[in-house]
């Protein structure tokens, strides 16, 4: 061959259509949680922002956990890129059980913001599965038992 029949491969992160959606929403998701976070944070409490002892326990582990929930989304989409065949896509599911969770429970508080980033979560897992060809139903588990999950925590938290 020569070294202008010579093509660039096809499976450099950005260069597929597929691969800037799935960056693009991934970074809407967890623009969205950590400014639904930094907000509540803000509004709720404006005086003891900087009193982080006033916080804890709660809310500030479901903060955290919130904010987790997008920088791990951001991950899962760079180890995704990378691999045709990966079960990186269950990630999503996960992420939007979790924030299911944080939806259903805190429907009047913090949890109506952060149903976009949770709608996201499951169009990219969607997306992603399609693409890869891994199987819904089984990720569609991870969904609802991520959720299940988180409300036990919370729960358990709510009671102890």
């Amino acid at each position: 061959k020569q070294m202008n029949d010579i093509k660039p491969q096809s499976n450099i992160p950005g260069e597929n259509k597929s691969f800037r959606v799935e960056w693009s929403l991934s970074s809407f998701a967890a623009i969205n949680c950590i400014l639904v976070v930094a907000i509540f944070a803000f509004i709720n409490n404006p005086d003891q922002i900087s009193d982080f002892s006033s916080q804890w326990p709660f809310p500030i582990l479901y903060f955290i956990e919130i904010i987790a929930i997008g920088i791990v989304g951001i991950i899962a989409v760079g180890f995704l890129q990378r691999q045709e065949k990966s079960n990186w896509s269950a990630i999503f599911w996960i992420c939007s059980g979790i924030l299911l969770s944080f939806v259903i429970l805190g429907a009047w508080t913090i949890g109506f913001f952060l149903l976009p980033a949770m709608v996201v979560y499951l169009v990219l897992g969607i997306l992603s599965d399609k693409r890869t060809g891994n199987d819904i139903p089984r990720h569609l588990i991870f969904l609802v038992a991520a959720g299940i999950a988180q409300s036990l925590i919370v729960f358990l938290t709510l009671i102890g």
